[in-house]
C-alpha cells in the first residue's frame, strides 16, 4: 500500500479545514503531490456538511476560527455517527499542554505545531492513515474470523450429529448412509486398510469432478496426481499407526486455485478393536486460512508500524503489566533488562520518574491517570541529562470497555532547541532590522539637513554676488562693496566648513584619519579661536570666560585641535541662550584638561547615551541648523590623539564637555594601545 491509497487501492482523502489560504495552499499542494486526494473547508459549518457527505479518511482542522473553533467542530464530528470513526490532527499554534488536552478530549488524535515543518506533518498524516486502516482491518478480519469459527463450530457440531445419525443408519441400512453423506456439505470419504476408496459422498464427486463408480475399489495413486496422492496416504499411515483421530489440513487443487481442507481423519475399528480402514471428513476453511494470513498479516504491518515509530511506545493493561513495547522505549529511557523482565508498568514509571527533573511531578501525574481510567493525558518533562521528553497517553479500549492504557514517549529536545534557537534568530533579525531602519531613518534626515545648510549659504552668497553687479554697474561704492565682498567670504568659509566636515566622515568611516602631531600651546589655541569667534558670541549675546592656571602644551595635532575647540566652543554659544560660558584648561600629570561649561537648554538623559554618534542630534533641525556630525568627528578626534571626551547635562542648567588628552605622543600610544 501507498502512502497515499488505502488498501481497498482506492485513494486516499484527506479534509483541510483552515481559514488561512496561505495554510491552505502549503498543505493542499503538498498533499496532492503525495498523491492524496483533497477537499477544503474554510469554518467549521463547512467542514461538517463535506465530511458528512464525503467520509474522508483524515481530517486535517485548524484550531484557531471565526464563529466555531476548532475544539467544537471536532466535539460536533465524533458526535455525528457518520463521522466519529474519522481521525482528526489539530493544526495550531498553541503549544500550551492545556489546549492540547482540551483537543485531545474533544477527540483528537494528534496535534500538528503552526508554523509546519511538511517533513513532520506529512509522516503524521502516513502513520495515522496506516493505523487508521490497520485498525480498520483488523475489525474486519475479527469479526470474519470469529463468523468463521462459529460456522466452524456449528459445522463440527452439525458433522458430529450427523457422523452418529450416519453410523446408526449404517447400521440399519446402507442406502440411508449414503444419502446422508451425500447430502452433507463436507467432503465424506472411507478406505480400506489398504487404502481403496470404500465410500465417497456427493462432496467428494463435486469436488474431484468424479463419479463414485470412477473412485470405489481404487487408491488415491490410482486417481490423483503422484504428489498429491502420497500427501494424502501418508496422512492415512499417521491416523492408522497412531491408531486415533487426527484433524490434518489437506490441500486440494482446483482451476480457481488450491484450496485447503480441515479433514478430520479417524480408523475405522474391526471387533477386535483393530484398524480396518479410515474414514475421512474434510471442511473447507479456505475463507478461514485467507482471513488468517490476512490477520498474520495485518499484525506483522501493526509491529512493523510500532517498531517503526519515532516515539517510545508502551502498552500496559488494566491489571498493570506490560503488554508490549516497542524498541524505541527501551533506547529512550535506557531501560535494563531486569525492569522489563518484571513485566510490571509500575516499576518502568518509576524507573523513567527517577531519570526526570522532577520525578514527583511525574509520578503523581501517573497516579492520578490511574485513579482516573477513561482519561487521557498530554504533558512535557525534562530529563536530568538535559534532554525533554512528551508524554501522550490515553485508555485503551476493547468491546467498549477500559482495557488497559498505551503510552507515547517521544524526544522533543532538538524541536525544542530549534524553537528557541529559532526566537533568537528572530529576535536578532528584528534588531538588526530595526538598527537598519534607524540608520536609514538618520541617512535621510542627515540628506534634508544638509541639502538645507548648503542651500542657505549658496542662496545668500547668490544674492550677494547679484547685489554686488547692480552696485558696479551702477558706479563703485567702496563701502558697499566691500561689505558684500566680505559677506561672501563668510559664506564661502562656511560652504568651505561643511566639506571639510564631510571629508573627515569620510575618511573617519574609511579609517584614514591622519594627526601630524607638533607641541601646541592649549590656552594660545583657545585665545585664537576666541578672538576668530568672536562676532558670533558678541551677537549670542554670551559672555565667555577663559581659566588656564598655568601654561598646557601637549604633543597634538594643532589643525584637529582647533576642529573640537571650535565644535565645543559654537555649541555652547548656538544652546547657552544668553547666559555665560566657561572654558577651563588644567593639566594633572601627563593628561591635560579642556571643559566647555554652558547655561543654557541642557541635554535629555535619553539623547545623551546617542549623542557623541555620527548624525545624532540633541535638537529639532527645525530650531536648530547643524548636521548631526560635529560632536562625532570631536569625539574621534579626541580618541585619536588617545584622550577621551565626557558629557554631563541637566535640563534647564546647561551642559558641560570635558576633553581629557595626553600631553605625549608616547602616552597617547600606551592608552590607544
Amino acid at each position: 500500500m501507498s502512502r497515499a491509497t488505502a488498501p481497498d487501492d482506492r485513494t486516499c482523502t484527506i479534509l483541510v479545514v483552515d481559514d488561512v489560504p496561505a495554510s491552505l495552499t502549503v498543505l493542499v499542494d503538498n498533499l496532492e503531490c503525495m498523491g492524496y486526494q483533497v477537499l477544503i473547508a474554510e469554518d467549521s459549518e463547512e467542514a461538517l456538511v463535506r465530511a458528512s457527505l464525503m467520509r474522508p479518511d483524515l481530517i486535517l482542522l485548524d484550531v484557531v476560527m471565526p464563529d466555531v473553533d476548532g475544539f467544537e467542530t471536532c466535539r460536533r464530528l465524533k458526535a455525528a455517527e457518520s463521522t466519529r470513526e474519522i481521525p482528526v490532527i489539530f493544526m495550531t499554534c498553541l503549544t500550551d499542554a492545556a489546549d492540547k488536552l482540551v483537543g485531545f478530549k474533544a477527540g483528537g488524535v494528534d496535534y500538528i505545531a503552526k508554523p509546519f515543518e511538511i517533513g513532520e506533518v506529512m509522516a503524521r498524516i502516513t502513520t495515522h492513515l496506516s493505523l487508521r486502516e490497520s485498525q480498520k482491518e483488523l475489525e474486519e478480519k475479527n469479526a470474519e474470523l470469529q463468523r468463521t469459527h462459529q460456522e466452524l463450530e456449528q459445522r463440527v457440531r452439525d458433522r458430529t450429529t450427523e457422523l452418529a445419525s450416519s453410523n446408526a443408519a449404517l447400521r440399519e441400512s446402507q442406502h440411508l448412509l449414503q444419502a446422508i453423506v451425500d447430502n452433507t456439505t463436507a467432503v465424506v470419504f472411507a478406505k480400506d486398510i489398504e487404502g481403496r476408496y470404500m465410500l465417497v459422498n456427493r462432496g467428494f464427486e463435486e469436488l474431484f469432478q468424479m463419479r463414485r463408480e470412477q473412485v470405489i475399489g481404487k487408491t488415491d495413486h490410482d486417481i490423483f496426481p503422484r504428489e498429491q496422492a502420497d500427501e494424502y496416504r501418508a496422512n492415512d499411515f499417521l491416523v492408522l499407526q497412531q491408531n486415533r483421530a487426527i484433524e490434518l489440513d489437506e490441500l486440494a487443487p482446483q482451476s480457481d486455485g488450491v484450496r485447503t481442507y480441515i479433514s478430520l481423519k479417524f480408523p475405522l475399528r474391526g471387533p477386535a478393536g483393530k484398524p480396518e480402514g479410515i474414514c475421512g471428513i474434510a471442511t473447507d476453511i479456505t475463507s478461514r486460512k485467507n482471513a488468517e494470513d490476512v490477520l498474520r498479516h495485518s499484525y506483522s504491518l501493526l509491529e512493523a508500524t510500532l517498531e517503526s515509530t519515532a516515539d517510545g511506545i508502551l502498552v500496559v493493561d488494566g491489571a498493570r503489566r506490560i503488554v508490549r513495547h516497542n524498541h524505541r522505549l527501551t533506547q529512550m529511557w535506557c531501560i535494563p533488562a531486569d525492569v522489563l523482565a518484571s513485566g510490571s508498568a509500575d516499576v518502568f514509571l518509576a524507573f523513567a520518574g527517577g531519570q526526570l527533573r522532577e520525578p514527583e511531578v511525574f509520578l503523581r501525574y501517573v497516579h492520578d491517570l490511574y485513579t482516573a481510567p477513561e482519561a487521557s493525558a498530554f504533558d512535557t518533562f525534562p530529563l536530568r541529562d538535559g534532554r525533554i521528553f512528551e508524554c501522550y497517553t490515553q485508555p485503551q479500549r476493547l468491546g467498549g470497555r477500559v482495557a488497559g492504557r498505551v503510552w507515547s514517549f517521544r524526544d522533543i529536545t532538538a524541536r525544542v532547541h530549534a524553537e528557541q534557537q529559532r526566537d533568537r534568530l528572530l529576535l536578532d533579525e528584528r534588531r538588526a532590522r530595526a538598527a537598519a531602519e534607524e540608520a536609514i531613518r538618520l541617512r535621510d534626515e542627515y540628506l534634508l539637513i544638509a541639502s538645507h545648510e548648503l542651500r542657505t549659504p549658496i542662496t545668500t552668497l547668490q544674492l550677494s554676488m547679484q547685489s554686488l553687479g547692480q552696485r558696479l554697474s551702477r558706479g563703485m561704492d567702496v563701502a558697499r562693496v566691500g561689505s558684500a565682498v566680505a559677506l561672501s567670504g563668510r559664506q564661502i568659509k562656511r560652504l568651505a566648513n561643511f566639506v571639510d566636515m564631510l571629508l573627515d566622515v569620510s575618511r573617519i568611516q574609511a579609517g584614514r584619519l591622519e594627526l601630524n602631531r607638533a607641541p601646541v600651546d592649549l590656552r594660545e589655541l583657545v585665545d585664537e579661536i576666541v578672538t576668530h569667534l568672536g562676532n558670533q558670541l558678541e551677537q549670542s549675546g554670551s559672555t565667555l570666560a577663559v581659566s588656564a592656571e598655568q601654561q598646557v602644551t601637549g604633543w597634538w595635532d594643532r589643525y584637529r585641535l582647533e576642529q573640537v575647540v571650535t565644535n565645543l566652543l559654537t555649541n555652547a554659544i548656538k544652546f547657552g541662550e544668553r547666559a555665560p560660558i566657561e572654558i577651563t584648561i588644567t593639566a594633572e600629570g601627563e593628561v591635560a584638561r579642556l571643559s566647555v561649561t554652558d547655561h543654557g537648554i541642557g541635554i535629555p538623559a535619553e539623547v545623551r547615551t546617542h549623542l557623541f554618534e555620527r548624525f545624532r542630534r540633541g535638537v529639532s533641525s527645525r530650531h536648530y541648523g547643524g548636521l548631526g556630525l560635529g560632536l562625532y568627528i570631536t569625539r574621534t578626534i579626541v580618541e585619536a590623539h588617545g584622550g577621551r571626551i565626557r558629557l554631563s547635562s541637566e535640563v534647564g542648567l546647561g551642559s558641560t564637555f570635558c576633553v581629557e588628552l595626553p600631553m605625549s605622543a608616547e602616552d597617547a600610544g600606551r592608552h590607544c594601545a
